[in-house]
């Protein structure tokens, strides 16, 4: 078994030999590796480094690859809570070659139970156009979303409680959010209102006090109770996209797992667009994302009992920009700026909706 570094910097051609070699990605010997951070002051729950290889013969394998390791700082309490690395490989592991999305080609990946050190091994995308979360998507880009995780729904769609999915992560079943209530929601809550008390008016406090006092009914039990696979993450920092194209390339699966469908459409919808766009679009949104669930076999699933959803998880997504704000290391600019864009946009989608009904 492949040993797990700790740090990109512990790569050596041995060590990306041994981990390339485990999966037949080659034959012969790394003969030289270059690392180049990347991204550096910008993730929150990873490292990451651009490596440029070189072989000791002709190989098939990329001659450069990005090495993903586990967060070196306090944030690795939280990815442990919630098991994000297990996740990720895990996706990449099982089904990232049948996802319907885009998704990075994967060579290795490895997780030490013992220390919960990480390393994944993905395909270097190149010359990509990023989109920034914070100025938030077009409505192209959100159309396009949507279109492309209900595809992916639609494909596991009430099919992921056998034991042949057994793996999967149980993100939103009651006994979760109990768990990310107590661990999670609750702790950073006074702290995310103290810190970031300038977002919150006393009716938003009053909510965000209130759905964690009943966080299992926004987050498990008063949604429509199918369970598909879900990216759990699915926003515009995780996607990149390639030659113009709108088909994003979807990144991090670190919060992957068994839920409910409607959380990805939510969470993409009252975080990554400008809460004026949402506001105009988000009907329309639900329309194309019950369609093509439709379209693609879930004939079941009718808009009201979307919308409803959509609304009650509004409120679930919460633990988010609470999470962000009050529990993690937001040192770096840009993080506390995400944590502050995730906040304000997404109390303002539950102003907009009344969603405060539902709780209050």
């Amino acid at each position: 078994m492949v040993e797990v570094v700790k740090k990109t910097s512990d790569i050596t051609p041995q060590w990306i030999t041994a981990a390339l070699r485990e999966n037949s990605v080659i034959q012969s010997e790394v003969s030289s590796v270059k690392i180049e951070p990347i991204a550096v002051g910008i993730g929150l729950m990873a490292e990451l480094c651009r490596l440029t290889l070189e072989y000791a013969k002709d190989e098939s394998a990329p001659e450069s690859m990005i090495a993903k390791c586990a967060i070196q700082n306090d944030n690795i309490n939280v990815a442990r809570i919630l098991d994000f690395y297990n996740r990720e490989t895990n996706f990449y592991n099982k089904i990232g070659n049948s996802c319907p999305l885009n998704v990075p080609d994967s060579y290795f990946g490895a997780v030490n139970q013992d220390t919960y050190d990480c390393v994944i091994l993905l395909e270097d995308l190149g010359d990509v156009s990023t989109r920034d979360q914070l100025i938030g998507a077009s409505s192209d880009e959100a159309f396009s979303a949507v279109k492309n995780i209900a595809e992916m729904h639609a494909k596991w769609w009430d099919k992921v409680s056998t034991p042949k999915e057994s793996w999967m992560y149980d993100f939103m079943c009651v006994e979760e959010s109990v768990r990310l209530k107590e661990l999670i929601y609750m702790p950073g809550l006074e702290p995310a209102i103290e810190k970031f008390e300038s977002f919150f008016n006393e009716e938003m406090k009053q909510v965000c006090r209130k759905v964690g006092e009943r966080y299992s009914d926004f987050w498990a039990i008063d949604l429509t109770q199918v369970d598909t696979f879900i990216h759990g993450d699915y926003r515009q920092d995780n996607m990149i996209y390639r030659d113009e194209s709108l088909d994003a390339v979807v990144m991090d699966w670190q919060i992957s797992g068994k839920g409910k469908g409607i959380f990805d459409v939510a969470y993409f919808m009252c975080q990554s667009l400008p809460s004026n766009l949402r506001a105009e679009i988000e009907k329309e949104i639900i329309e194309l994302y019950v369609g093509k669930l439709k379209e693609n076999g879930v004939p079941d699933y009718g808009f009201d009992q979307c919308w409803q959803d959509y609304k009650l998880v509004i409120l679930g997504c919460l633990i988010y920009p609470i999470t962000v704000c009050g529990t993690l290391d937001t040192a770096n600019k840009r993080g506390r700026a995400l944590g502050e864009s995730m906040l304000e946009r997404n109390l303002t989608a539950i102003s907009d909706l009344g969603c405060q009904q539902l709780v209050l």
